[in-house]
């Protein structure tokens, strides 16, 4: 039975004291300033008890204990690295300081809309609000199935509506997508490994500005970086180099859409005469180890540009097996060897910077180029949404609703997809098997 009672306490003050039985029939108290306080705890303690959802305060965790229980989770789940320092950064960072010492049963889907609300104001961007809410909404969830808390306020948290531009802005922010013709030009410089590109640069207020790109000749490096020094003498000189795998994992990324951990961990054993299978992925620590999701695993249709371009790796590589794409000790390519050293430079060689100078795409975008020409060629959303490896096809149709169209299904799409970037089909024969990359930019430029 639940009663409210009026106390006068030591300090000469008011207060009235609620009491009820929880769902175990223990009897809990708690205390109110006024008796309509009082009042409607009990209305929502009842019901909260009726439901079987009712968890007293001193009964109740935090949100940190909430999460070191999760942790424990994903670490006793084995978990990918990664995945848990994801969990890790984002709640120190954006979670812990606002939310950690609250009470789970406390907070409220308005709670959550105004912490997300304080981090936008604080600066954080959309994608750091967005990680940031899922973790806490993942804390809910094992706090749920702990029976430590009874209902999710983040899945319950509805979103402000969108205005038209704010989802116009949104979307040009989250998919960036190279032009063929970009595409195109890196593949060709790419082959170009007996080049040497020299970059000379310099600090502006808005960032750092290209003064000078400049092929050289690979035979006298030494002697070439140090003459181009002297001309630019108050610049930063870089020189760069294409190695031999960049054309072929840079083909592999924008023509068969695999994430950059999966085209550093694939394997020969992968890769079939109209397919490339996808069970492994690279992590951030350089861990090769199966992907993190059930919808990673995935076969992606290729065409024979694709094919002909790898096969022609595997033979001038010398690799009968293993990863398609090692370092010179056997391991998987480090990100920012491939990231760093090699996609960006051959951006700034080429001009392609973006308002600060830095290189204008990243790795992930040759994935959205290659989602995007499955689409230009009619591919269906399930098609793409699998080849993708995406969770579902909804999530397939919010990112990238706005490309589709109807056409052609099956490989066609991906062989034609090739073609228009690549131009006329490459041929495996025994010279390209031994010159696939050699040094020659006007035939380059045909592709």
């Amino acid at each position: 039975m639940a009663t409210i009672r009026k106390r006068t306490l030591p300090s000469g003050k008011t207060a009235w004291l609620a009491s009820y039985s929880d769902s175990g029939g223990e009897r809990r108290f708690k205390q109110f300033g006024t008796k309509k306080e009082a009042d409607a705890f009990l209305v929502r303690v009842r019901s909260e008890v009726a439901a079987g959802s009712h968890v007293p305060d001193r009964a109740a965790s935090t949100v940190d204990q909430a999460y070191a229980l999760l942790i424990s989770a994903l670490e006793a789940d084995e978990a990918a690295r990664a995945t848990i320092y994801n969990y890790v950064v984002y709640y120190r960072g954006h979670v812990k300081p606002y939310l950690g010492t609250k009470l789970l049963p406390k907070l409220h889907p308005a709670d959550v809309g105004d912490w997300l609300e304080k981090l936008k104001a604080e600066g954080r961007t959309d994608d750091t609000c967005r990680r940031a809410r899922i973790v806490l909404g993942a804390i809910f969830d094992e706090a749920i199935r702990r029976r430590l808390a009874f209902s999710n306020p983040v899945r319950s948290l509805r979103s402000r509506r969108k205005t038209r531009r704010a989802e116009i802005r949104e979307a040009e922010e989250t998919v960036r997508i190279p032009e063929r013709e970009v595409v195109r030009a890196m593949l060709a410089a790419a082959a170009d490994t007996q080049a040497l590109f020299l970059i000379a640069r310099e600090r502006t207020a808005a960032g750092m500005r290209t003064i000078e790109a400049r092929r050289a000749s690979a035979n006298r490096p030494i002697a070439a970086t140090r003459e181009f020094k002297a001309e630019f003498p108050d610049a930063e000189v870089e020189a760069f180099r294409p190695t031999a795998w960049l054309r072929p994992l840079l083909a592999t990324m924008a023509l068969a859409g695999l994430r950059i951990g999966e085209v550093r961990g694939l394997d020969w054993l992968r890769v079939k005469a109209d397919a490339i299978q996808v069970r492994e992925a690279v992590d951030r620590y350089n861990v090769r180890d199966s992907v993190k999701t059930v919808a990673a695993l995935r076969s992606i249709p290729i065409g024979p540009q694709l094919t002909a371009i790898l096969e022609n790796w595997r033979v001038t590589a010398g690799h009968g097996g293993g990863l398609v794409f090692p370092s010179e000790r056997g391991t998987p390519l480090g990100y920012p060897n491939v990231t760093n050293r090699q996609i960006g430079p051959l951006q700034l060689a080429l001009g392609i910077t973006a308002a600060d100078g830095s290189p204008r795409w990243t790795a992930h975008s040759f994935r959205h180029f290659a989602v995007s020409l499955w689409i230009d060629e009619g591919a269906k959303l399930k098609q793409v949404s699998e080849w993708a490896g995406h969770e579902s096809p909804e999530f397939t149709q919010r990112v990238y609703g706005h490309l589709f169209d109807a056409g052609r299904t099956d490989r066609r799409a991906a062989t034609a997809g090739e073609l228009s970037v690549l131009g006329v089909q490459e041929t495996a024969t025994q010279a390209q098997h031994g010159n696939d990359n050699a040094p020659n930019i006007e035939a380059a430029s045909d592709f």
